[in-house]
């Protein structure tokens, strides 16, 4: 997940606290030692308890495929994590989910990533919203969008590497921006949903009224 770091006009630096809660990382920032959930965003303890992080949408990829796009991007390179999350992490796909976080204490909806390998653009709907996901080659790259635009839902397909079509106006998208290439939208761009990819194990404990789509 992405937050914004700013809490009532004050800049916070947060760093692992080094306890976990249902089996998940719990941060601490450095200003007033209060303890948050990562996958919630949410202070448990401290200062600033009850208080949610402003979650800001971002995408899961390779570093190739952000390079192919942002070429002048520079890298944190964090040594002691780094083997553990290459590719061969996603093989065991059956224990991860793509979810889409609505916020604390909210039903926040899921796709597992075994779904997402086989389908790389998906369409679901849960608990009155309508979602589409796509996701990149063995599901390494996933990203949420809202799929209601104007009053109209649309679906959306595959349509060649990198473009999906939407079933109204057969305008072509971008799969990772949400912005339409060509066609009756073009110029026309998606609302992102904020997502992650999780254990499946950590979103059911903390969403536990969340829907997983199989």
């Amino acid at each position: 997940m992405v937050y914004a770091r700013t809490v009532k006009d004050r800049e916070l630096n947060f760093q692992v606290s080094g306890l976990l809660w249902n089996r998940s990382l719990v941060m601490r920032d450095v200003e007033t030692n209060s303890l948050w959930s990562h996958l919630l965003g949410k202070a448990m303890r401290g200062e600033f308890k009850g208080t949610e992080l402003k979650i800001l949408p971002g995408v899961m990829t390779t570093w190739s495929e952000w390079c192919l796009r942002h070429p002048r991007t520079t890298l944190l390179g964090m040594s002691r994590t780094t083997r553990s999350y290459r590719e061969a992490v996603w093989k065991k796909s059956r224990r991860f989910v793509y979810g889409v976080h609505l916020g604390a204490g909210r039903p926040s909806p899921a796709v597992s990533l075994k779904r997402l390998q086989q389908e790389s653009v998906f369409n679901f709907e849960s608990a009155g919203h309508v979602v589409l996901i796509t996701a990149g080659e063995k599901g390494v790259r996933a990203r949420a969008f809202n799929r209601k635009l104007k009053g109209e839902i649309l679906v959306f397909s595959a349509s060649g590497k990198g473009v999906m079509t939407d079933d109204r106006t057969s305008s072509r998208w971008d799969v990772v921006t949400g912005e339409c290439l060509g066609g009756k939208l073009k110029s026309t761009v998606l609302s992102v949903l904020p997502g992650t990819i999780s254990f499946r194990t950590a979103w059911e404990a903390f969403f536990p009224e969340g829907r997983i789509v199989e």
